[in-house]
C-alpha cells in the first residue's frame, strides 16, 4: 500500500533529512508520483538535452531492455507536461543535490553472523558543505524508497542524487546492490576517463543499481545483466558490490576507459569494496600503505574492514557490524572538524542489510557541535506480504 513521504531522520536544523516513502502501483504511476514530489519538494526537473537522436536511442533502449523504467519515464513526462516522444529533455533521471561520494561496502557471509544469514554493510562518505551561504547542501536530502510496481521486483533502496535511481538497496528476492565511486588516484598514468556528456542509450551509474533491483533475482542474473546491458559514466566511474540471500557475492569494476568489465568473487569469505579496483592487486598485501585524507583513506578503510571481518572467536551481531562501520567511517578517520573548515569529510549514512530478513538499518549524519552527531539506527523493512 502506498504511503506519503515521512521524515524518519533529521529535519529542521539537521544537515541530513531522510524520508521513508512506499509506492505501489503501475510503473507509470510511480514515475509520475516521484516526479511530482521531486519537483515540489526537491526542485528536481528533467534536464535539457541538445541531441534528439541520443534521447531517441535512449528511449528505444529502455523500451526494449528495461520496460519498467520506460514506463516511469512516461510518468515523469506526464508530470512535467512533456511528451515521451519529444527529444529535448531527459526524462530518465531526476537529478538533485549532486556530488561525488567516497564509500565503503562489505559482504559478510552467514557463517560470520549470529543469525547465520548473510549481511551487507555500507558507509556513504562525502565532503559536506557547512558554509552559511550554501543554498543547497549536497547529499543532505535522501529517501528510503520502497517500490512495489506492477512490473519488476519489489525493492527498498536509498535514493540520493537521482530520484529515479538508487545508491544501494535490496529487493524481494534477497538481492543487495551497492554503488561506490571508482576513485583510485594512484593509477599510473594519471586516472583519466571520458564521461558521457549527455544521456544516451544505456544505464547511468545509479540506473544500474535500480535496474538490477528491478530485474534480477540473484547474483547470476545480476552478473548476466552487467555483461549484457550497456552502462556508462555520466559523472564518475563506479564499482558495484552485489550479494544475494544464497550467500554469493561479487564486486564488479569497469576500467575508467569503459572497455573492460571484471568481477572479483571470494566464495564463502567476506568481500570488501572501497574506492579502488580489486583486480589491480594480486593480494591484499600488495595494497599501497600510505593513503591519507587526500586519497580518501581507500586502502586504510579496506584493510580495517577486511581485518574486522576475518574469522575470530565468535560470530558477529548487528552491534559489531555497526561498530566496524563506525571505525571505517570518515567521521573517525578524518577526526574532529577544525575551526574554519566548512567542508569536512563525513559519512552521510551507514546502512546495514539483513538479507534474509529483507530489512535495513540506517543511521545518518546530523550535525557538528563539540563532536560529530549521528542519528540512532532506524529499521526499515520490505513488506513481503502478497
Amino acid at each position: 500500500m502506498s504511503t506519503k513521504p515521512a521524515v524518519r531522520v533529521g529535519g529542521s536544523g539537521a544537515y541530513t533529512t531522510m524520508w521513508e516513502w512506499h509506492l505501489e502501483g503501475t510503473n507509470h504511476e510511480i514515475g509520475r508520483d516521484l516526479a511530482t514530489w521531486g519537483r515540489d519538494q526537491l526542485g528536481a526537473a528533467p534536464l535539457p538535452c541538445p541531441d534528439e537522436r541520443r534521447i531517441a536511442s535512449q528511449r528505444r533502449f529502455f523500451q526494449r531492455f528495461y520496460p519498467p523504467h520506460y514506463q516511469r519515464m512516461r510518468g515523469v513526462a506526464e508530470a512535467f507536461g512533456l511528451s515521451i516522444d519529444e527529444g529535448s529533455s531527459d526524462v530518465s533521471s531526476l537529478w538533485f543535490d549532486i556530488g561525488l561520494p567516497g564509500c565503503t561496502a562489505a559482504f559478510v557471509p552467514g557463517a560470520r553472523m549470529e543469525t547465520g544469514g548473510p549481511h551487507v554493510l555500507r558507509n556513504m562518505d562525502f565532503g559536506i558543505d557547512l558554509s552559511p551561504q550554501a543554498a543547497v547542501r549536497p547529499a543532505s536530502r535522501l529517501v528510503v524508497l520502497g517500490l512495489r510496481p506492477d512490473e519488476g521486483y519489489e525493492s527498498l533502496g536509498i535514493v540520493v542524487f537521482d530520484l529515479l535511481g538508487a545508491m544501494d538497496g535490496i529487493n524481494e528476492k534477497g538481492l543487495v546492490v551497492v554503488c561506490n565511486a571508482h576513485a583510485d588516484y594512484r593509477l599510473d598514468p594519471a586516472y583519466r576517463f571520458e564521461r558521457v556528456e549527455h544521456p544516451e542509450a544505456g544505464l547511468n551509474e545509479l540506473q544500474v543499481v535500480r535496474c538490477l533491483l528491478d530485474l534480477c533475482s540473484d547474483v547470476k542474473e545480476a552478473k548476466d545483466a552487467l555483461l549484457s546491458l550497456r552502462w556508462y559514466y555520466g559523472y564518475t566511474p563506479c564499482l558495484y558490490l552485489v550479494a544475494d540471500v544464497q550467500g554469493r557475492a561479487f564486486v564488479c569494476e569497469k576500467s575508467p576507459s569503459g572497455n573492460r568489465i571484471r568481477f572479483t568473487e571470494r566464495d564463502g569469505e567476506p568481500l570488501v569494496m572501497t574506492n579502488f579496483g580489486l583486480t589491480r592487486f594480486p593480494t591484499d598485501a600488495a595494497l599501497p600503505t600510505d593513503d591519507g585524507p587526500d586519497k580518501g583513506f581507500a586502502y586504510t578503510r579496506y584493510r580495517l574492514v577486511n581485518a574486522a571481518l576475518a574469522p575470530c572467536d565468535g560470530p558477529l551481531g548487528t552491534e559489531e557490524l555497526a561498530s566496524i562501520a563506525a571505525r571505517a567511517s570518515f567521521d573517525a578517520l578524518s577526526g574532529p572538524k577544525r575551526d574554519g573548515n566548512e567542508h569536512p569529510d563525513r559519512t552521510i549514512w551507514t546502512s546495514l542489510y539483513d538479507i534474509e530478513a529483507r530489512r535495513m538499518l540506517v543511521s545518518c549524519y546530523l550535525s557538528e557541535e563539540d563532536r560529530t552527531n549521528r542519528s540512532e539506527f532506524v529499521e526499515i523493512a520490505l513488506d513481503t506480504t502478497p
